[in-house]
Formats: structure tokens, sequence, C-alpha cells
């Protein structure tokens, strides 16, 4: 049981149910596409959203998507990562990088466009943050063949349909690996000095 990455799959399962309600509410089909602007009614976050201090949307950014075939790669993407990550360093670090990482990710993406289409959503930047937080914890595992898959399936095409679409990588993408990066850091070398003692 303790390699059953409990958190993943559970994020994972909030956002599959919530992207796909929002779907439907917004398209009356479960796998339709929602418009970006009507996401700010259903759970986005703008800027303005924090100055009114509906912090709430930190959270439910991350879980509601335009297109629900990106949602579930994100879903899945998630769940790997966990299995990568929950088992070596436990659930609480696994939530506090994709919390972090998910919401300054989505905040931080919103600067990048203009009105009203700066509405920040989808899971892909807490999966940067995750991703990054990976390549710190691979350089201590040293042969993960397993991690070293799953970065390949989360980052790669995640990288490639950025390049593709917007022709550079995201910024709220960018950040997010910064962020799960540093986070991983830290976390690792926390532990390490921990042990040490």
């Amino acid at each position: 049981m303790n390699n059953v990455p409990i958190t993943a799959i559970t994020l994972s399962a909030i956002t599959l149910v919530c992207s796909l309600v929002v779907a439907y509410s917004a398209t009356n089909f479960i796998f339709g596409t929602v418009p970006v602007v009507k996401l700010s009614d259903l759970g986005g976050i703008t800027v303005a959203d924090l100055y009114r201090v509906e912090v709430w949307r930190l959270f439910t950014s991350q879980v509601i998507h335009s297109k629900q075939i990106h949602m579930l790669y994100n879903v899945v993407s998630l769940i790997l990562l966990g299995y990568g990550i929950e088992k070596h360093l436990g659930w609480h670090t696994f939530l506090l990088t994709w919390f972090i990482t998910g919401a300054s990710g989505t905040l931080y993406s919103t600067l990048f466009v203009e009105a009203p289409w700066n509405v920040g959503t989808g899971g892909s930047q807490a999966i940067f943050g995750l991703i990054g937080f990976s390549f710190v914890l691979l350089t201590k595992l040293k042969h993960s063949l397993f991690l070293i898959g799953v970065l390949l399936f989360s980052f790669v095409p995640a990288l490639m349909l950025d390049i593709l679409f917007a022709h550079y990588p995201k910024p709220g993408h960018i950040m997010s690996l910064t962020a799960g990066m540093l986070i991983g850091t830290l976390r690792i070398n926390n532990l390490a000095t921990t042990k040490a003692q």
C-alpha cells in the first residue's frame, strides 16, 4: 500500500470529475471544449480574482480544463509522477509541490494574455512543477528507469505542444518547472541534512 500514490490518485479523480462537469455545464457534452472566457465563471483565475480575495480559485483553476483530451493527459501524468514522488518523499511533499507550483504557474500565465482571455486554468502548470521536482529527485535516485520513463512521458509531449502551438515554452510552464526544481532542491537537501544529524 505504501507504493500507491493516494494523493496523486485523489487529485486526478477530482480533476477528472470537476473538468468533465464543467465541460458538460458549459457545452452540454462531457468532452466538450470550453471557451476560456467561460472558464472565468466556472473556477478559472485572474489576478483580479485575488484582489477580490477569491483564493479558492487557486485550487479550482488547476482542476478544470478547456480541452478534455489535455485534461486526460494531465491526469495520467499526475498519477505517474505521484508514483515517482510520493513513495520517496511522502504525500505532503507531493501535495504541497502540486499546489504551490500549479497555483503560482497558473496565475503567472495570466499575465501574458490580454483580457478577457487571461483566465488561468488547467493542470499542466502543476505537472511542470512536479516534473521539475522529479528532475531533482532523479539526481538522487541515479538509476530510476521508471522515473526516467515518467519524465519522458510527461515532459516531452507537453513541451512539444508548447512549441507547436505557442512556438515557445509557455511562461507559466517555465515558472512552475523552476519552482518545482527549487522546492525539490530544498526538500531533498533538508532530508539529507536531517539524516546526517
